[in-house]
């Protein structure tokens, strides 16, 4: 009896943590959009090595990520650096970015295809907590590639836009149609 209700209770939680969050949609503005855009200029040459920094960097903060990812569970931190696998899906998460970035101005576009992304993810059984991850990961791996011009405003400016993929890719997550056995 008290099991059921310590579950009712976490349950209830959890509901008032996802309305919230479907109520709070992240935006851009319209100087986070132009530093974004600025910064992604000079970012753009160097993707794939920002893409390994930061899945690299990912993984040994949260081990647990790596093992959620079927071809990365027994690797070793050496072997995954030069992962053609690794690699691979570094630079889908980057074109991801790029193809994000080429939406910027048109905010549904952007939406949709992060909602699409999110339904391809729910088929992987990928976790909704992992999404929110990325963000920080990618300023990780972005910042020494911008010394020269980083602020705390172009830092916002990235994490807002992450916040906003994951938002739209969550919920897409979400209602997507997965059936599950």
């Amino acid at each position: 009896m008290m099991g059921g209700l310590e579950c009712k209770v976490f349950v209830s939680h959890k509901e008032k943590h996802d309305k919230k969050n479907l109520l709070s949609e992240p935006t851009l503005s319209e100087s986070d959009i132009k530093n974004i855009e600025e910064s992604w200029k000079l970012l753009r040459k160097d993707i794939s090595k920002v893409g390994v920094v930061m899945f690299m960097n990912l993984f040994q903060t949260h081990p647990e990520v790596q093992d959620a990812f079927l071809p990365f569970q027994q690797l070793a931190k050496e072997d995954m650096e030069h992962s053609a696998i690794l690699r691979s899906h570094a630079l889908r998460v980057m074109g991801t970015v790029d193809k994000c970035l080429t939406r910027i101005r048109t905010p549904e576009k952007l939406q949709n295809l992060m909602h699409e992304l999110g339904e391809r993810h729910a088929n992987y059984s990928a976790r909704q907590e992992f999404i929110d991850l990325v963000g920080s990961q990618f300023v990780y791996a972005i910042k020494p590639h911008l010394e020269d011009c980083w602020s705390k405003e172009l830092e916002e400016a990235w994490l807002q836009l992450f916040r906003v993929m994951s938002f739209h890719m969550k919920k897409g997550m979400r209602e997507s149609n997965v059936i599950t056995y």
